[in-house]
């Protein structure tokens, strides 16, 4: 059994939280309030932005490139980035081709402590080791401590752009390589606190 060094395991919940807050709300988005001192529990707040939602269809023809339950049985579950300093990113993979993906990032300035958040949810297409992520919605949440005047809670995401990685499964972790590199995750076994 490994022990998280405390600020990991800060980051870690922060992410989890945001994801879990990403995944039962339409546009909602957890973030850390500016308590940032050694040992102290972050306050969390939640921002919820209500708009009027999308007609749903009423039935979808089969896709000819819809993904293999095995294929995708393979990335369901939550996975959390390794060593990426001072962010956090968690994909949680669902088996009926839904995602959610919460993006944090903090950084301890001479002002506080600098904060980004990112919530994401869509669908999720698997052909071979090509993954396709098709962001549906999802709110960002900025605190800047040198520009408090440009920080903002719940902002609906402007982008919502396909994203495509190749994938692969390296032992127990998975492997997503984008536009920017290579990212490892590693699956998140533990149940975030309620």
């Amino acid at each position: 059994m490994t022990t998280n060094p405390p600020d990991r395991t800060r980051w870690r919940w922060t992410a989890v939280l945001a994801l879990s807050v990403v995944a039962s709300a339409p546009l909602s988005l957890a973030a850390c309030s500016s308590a940032r001192q050694s040992g102290a529990t972050p306050t969390l707040t939640t921002v919820t932005v209500t708009h009027t939602p999308a007609p749903r269809p009423v039935s979808t023809p089969p896709s000819t490139t819809s993904t293999p339950t095995s294929t995708l049985g393979q990335l369901e579950g939550t996975w959390q980035s390794l060593d990426q300093g001072s962010a956090e990113v968690l994909y949680t993979f669902r088996p009926d081709g839904r995602f959610e993906r919460a993006e944090v990032l903090m950084q301890s300035r001479s002002s506080g402590t600098f904060e980004f958040a990112i919530g994401t949810k869509g669908v999720v297409e698997v052909t071979g080791s090509t993954l396709t992520l098709k962001p549906q919605g999802g709110v960002q949440t900025l605190h800047d401590p040198d520009s408090p005047s440009g920080s903002y809670d719940g902002r609906p995401l402007d982008d919502l752009s396909p994203e495509t990685y190749s994938w692969s499964r390296q032992g127990e972790d998975l492997v997503l390589v984008g536009k920017f590199g290579a990212v490892t995750y590693e699956p998140v076994t533990q149940e975030p606190p309620r």
